[in-house]
């Protein structure tokens, strides 16, 4: 067994073991600019995730991140048309919340070349 196959199993078994923490998150593909310039999502569809929410003082203004972890590749695939999650999507936790995506991460998987998991850190 190679490690790739035990990251892939690691990861199936974290999803599994974390889906009652699981979140229903809103997800929105940024499909361009309308003819006014202003940008525009696709209809949001669901998807669960892991969702960690961080609050901190920073120059004495509080300041809220928020880190969003999918665990389930094959509902990201399915759900992003294999694409992954772009800087310029959106995505709304169930409490409302949403902000600019700053940052993505994920380790890619060498033989289907998409993320073993993906996070995201909205801000």
């Amino acid at each position: 067994m190679s490690l790739l196959d035990v990251l892939r199993s690691g990861v199936a078994i974290a999803d599994g073991v974390t889906k009652p923490l699981q979140a229903t998150i809103a997800y929105e593909r940024f499909t361009g600019q309308d003819a006014y310039g202003s940008e525009t999502w696709a209809p949001a569809v669901p998807m669960k995730a892991l969702c960690d929410w961080k609050q901190r003082q920073v120059d004495g203004s509080s300041v809220g991140r928020i880190s969003i972890t999918f665990l389930d590749i094959k509902e990201m695939v399915a759900v992003t048309g294999g694409l992954g999650v772009g800087i310029h999507d959106r995505i709304t936790i169930p409490d409302g919340m949403t902000g600019p995506i700053n940052d993505l991460s994920g380790f890619i998987d060498a033989g289907t070349g998409h993320p073993l998991a993906t996070e995201v850190f909205l801000g």
